[in-house]
């Protein structure tokens, strides 16, 4: 009896807390589009990049408030802790860039050597559009990467466990893209196991920046850069350097390649060489001795 009633007083001690950070970012953001929202749309429409940036500005800004919010007035803790401490910020972020080149670059390599991929000459290219594109990704990942390892992770974690809070993030991670799926059970795995992916870079560092510079290298050089579509949506700056045609099951169809098996095979590896090359600071994350 005392262990269920001790597991219901875990399970609604994190829940309450979950509930209270998505209803402060529901109200913050209610704040924004209840009064502005409508004003804005003909100008979204005619302006696409702008009212991108300006969208995941506004994202960003309100899921930091709301973490500062919870973190202040019910963990009692400083802002900083979420994640973006100093320590080793540089080395974790040019870490973080490099793995995600080679992720990204391994994966359009193995379709280039199967006939699935091309590189083509774009038109229109800009380099103002990139860089407010790379601008507007960057805003759009770190407030991913907040949902995903922030608060809500941090909360289960502390009163669960690893694996538990791992489990959850990604299953959540993978509901943020759920209106990309269209049904298709591929897209949903790859964006799990990415999930899980971010949350491991996260625990390596008990920083946010590992996971930030990944996921922000494999995004803007996917869409912005070489205008492949992604997450099923066309993300790019309205140029193309690269052709994607072949199977589906490998390439991802209309999701994008990141909805294939050639993506679902470079993201294992990924996880197997950095598990491997941070085993030191895994053993101690599970299992608590080096």
């Amino acid at each position: 009896m005392p262990v269920k009633i001790s597991f219901f007083k875990t399970a609604w001690q994190t829940l309450w807390r979950i509930l209270v950070f998505y209803l402060l970012w529901a109200i913050l953001m209610a704040i924004y589009f209840v009064p502005f929202g409508p004003k804005f749309s003909a100008w979204f429409k005619a302006n696409p990049v702008e009212a991108r940036i300006s969208g995941d500005t506004i994202s960003l800004i309100t899921i930091l408030v709301a973490t500062w919010l919870v973190l202040k007035f019910i963990d009692r803790r400083a802002f900083q802790t979420i994640g973006f401490t100093s320590r080793h910020a540089v080395l974790d972020i040019v870490t973080g860039l490099a793995v995600g080149s080679i992720w990204l670059c391994a994966s359009l390599g193995i379709a280039w050597m199967f006939g699935w991929a091309a590189p083509i000459s774009p038109i229109g290219f800009s380099w103002n559009v990139l860089i407010v594109s790379a601008i507007s990704m960057l805003f759009n990942v770190a407030a991913q990467e907040l949902l995903l390892c922030g608060f809500i992770f941090q909360t289960i974690r502390n009163r669960s466990n690893v694996i538990i809070a791992i489990i959850i993030s990604a299953v959540l991670f993978a509901g943020y893209h759920l209106g990309a799926f269209k049904g298709e059970w591929l897209p949903a795995v790859n964006v799990f196991v990415a999930g899980v992916f971010f949350c491991i870079a996260y625990l390596i560092t008990n920083n946010l920046w590992l996971p930030i510079a990944i996921h922000f290298l494999w995004n803007v050089l996917l869409g912005p850069v070489f205008g492949i579509t992604e997450s099923g949506q066309s993300l790019g700056s309205g140029w193309k350097m690269f052709s994607v045609k072949g199977p589906a099951l490998f390439t991802g169809g209309s999701f994008g390649l990141e909805g294939g098996l050639i993506v679902t095979l470079t993201t294992a590896i990924t996880i197997i060489f950095i598990l491997k090359f941070y085993r030191q600071e895994i053993r101690k994350l599970f299992y608590g001795f080096n």
